[in-house]
């Protein structure tokens, strides 16, 4: 049993929509945020593991690589219109 002896407060900032989500299907469900996060605490603390997948999906991954390739490119500031066609014409 959880007592204001035995508890510590934990805060997290989460994305409005996303909590609001989730606390619809608690609803559902009839439990609140702090039995979730009591129970995902349990699991963390029997298994010494965090009970989720977190890893990049597919599209995710291809996005990071074109952010990486993209660092490499040098970044050129065209400010005239005969800037914009020389550099188009000279890219080839």
């Amino acid at each position: 049993m959880i007592t204001k002896e035995n508890s510590k407060r934990v805060q997290a900032n989460v994305n409005v929509d996303v909590a609001k989500d989730a606390e619809e299907v608690m609803d559902e469900l009839g439990i609140n945020p702090t039995t979730v996060i009591n129970a995902l605490y349990k699991k963390i603390a029997a298994t010494g593991e965090i009970p989720f997948s977190f890893s990049l999906t597919a599209d995710q991954k291809a996005d990071l690589a074109v952010k990486r390739a993209s660092r490499k490119v040098p970044v050129v500031k065209l400010r005239t219109k005969q800037e914009i066609e020389d550099f188009f014409e000279n890219e080839n």
